[in-house]
């Protein structure tokens, strides 16, 4: 089986900036990956990349074992979904709709006079507000939310696309400790069987969540293994500063 997620020697400059300098991570079919880094080490901008926003200097990116290195956004939607570290919802829109638009890309169509025969569209929709615990808000504006409950919806949006692997950008970003615990409860149940790939500056949540991690340090991968296995790497405890891992 292919690995859900390949990038070899991948590399991005800004100018004479090297953001990202020959990353290579492996990511397996249905494992919860963590990518981890002090701020600034391109955490966001290897997200941009794999995801199409921005096109890589070097290297290729490999999804679902198709090489997806340069391509858009629409044409990597297909393989992947990805929520962001704002919400991205449409706040004009009620929660049911905001889902349904998502559900709607999942079945391949792209004219919306077949959003409302669609079953297909209409079921996935639904059964996402459930899992993600909003079906007392289906019709209010997304704008009315509380932020967690927005936050919770950026992830059912990525997960009614029915893509195979998500990204997600700091799930628990500007959450207090009780709405962090519950977003990642939240997450852990309903990405069962799917593959992850997320990154989170919580370490608690990191090591609660990921069933391996990745660190960016500078651009570079400089580890990764088991949470275990990263918690005691002599490299990874220097990055951080302290000689252990918060």
């Amino acid at each position: 089986m292919n690995p859900a997620l390949e990038l070899h020697d991948v590399s991005k400059r800004f100018g004479a900036t090297h953001v990202l300098r020959g990353v290579d991570l492996h990511v397996a079919q249905g494992e919860r990956h963590a990518l981890i880094g002090p701020n600034g080490a391109g955490k966001s901008t290897l997200f941009d990349l794999i995801s199409g926003r921005v096109r890589p200097d070097g290297g290729r990116i490999v999804a679902q074992g198709v090489d997806i290195t340069g391509r858009s956004p629409p044409r990597v939607a297909r393989r992947l979904a990805r929520s962001f570290q704002t919400t991205s919802v449409f706040g004009g829109l009620s929660v049911l709709d905001n889902l349904r638009c998502a559900a709607l890309g999942a079945a391949g169509s792209r004219l919306i006079d077949r959003w409302w025969p669609s079953r297909q569209v209409e079921d996935r929709a639904r059964a996402m507000l459930d899992a993600i615990g909003l079906a007392n808000r289906a019709d209010e504006p997304a704008a009315r939310l509380a932020y967690a409950e927005q936050r919770a919806l950026d992830l059912g949006i990525a997960l009614a696309t029915d893509a195979p692997l998500i990204l997600l950008d700091e799930p628990t970003a500007g959450m207090n400790r009780a709405e962090a615990a519950r977003a990642l409860a939240l997450i852990r149940a309903i990405t069962e069987g799917r593959t992850l790939l997320v990154i989170e500056h919580d370490m608690d949540a990191v090591f609660g969540l990921a069933d391996r991690i990745s660190v960016l340090v500078r651009g570079r991968v400089i580890a990764t293994g088991t949470p275990a296995e990263i918690r005691v790497h002599a490299d990874v405890q220097a990055a951080y500063l302290g000689g252990v891992i918060p």
